[in-house]
């Protein structure tokens, strides 16, 4: 199997080329709500990405279920 040869542009051909720019993504606000059980006490951390909420929930619980061996904290992700 050949593979094909790769050419480079010409000027003229890049200049034809019309670039449209992106609107900004607007991504939601989600709050993470870690609680400690044992006095009830809770910190809410405001982020923008739910994939950062879904990591430091699942620290959260790595650091309850396997360092603390108590299910002391909870951590809830709210829109």
């Amino acid at each position: 199997m050949m593979l094909a040869e790769k050419k480079m542009l010409d000027l003229d051909v890049i200049e034809t080329q019309s670039a449209v720019e992106l609107p900004d993504r607007t991504l939601p606000l989600v709050t993470i709500v870690i609680t400690n059980l044992l006095n009830n006490l809770s910190v809410e951390i405001d982020v923008r990405n739910v994939n950062v909420a879904v990591q430091v929930c699942a620290a959260v619980e790595l650091i309850s279920n396997r360092i603390l061996t108590v299910d002391t904290l909870t951590c809830d992700i709210q829109q």
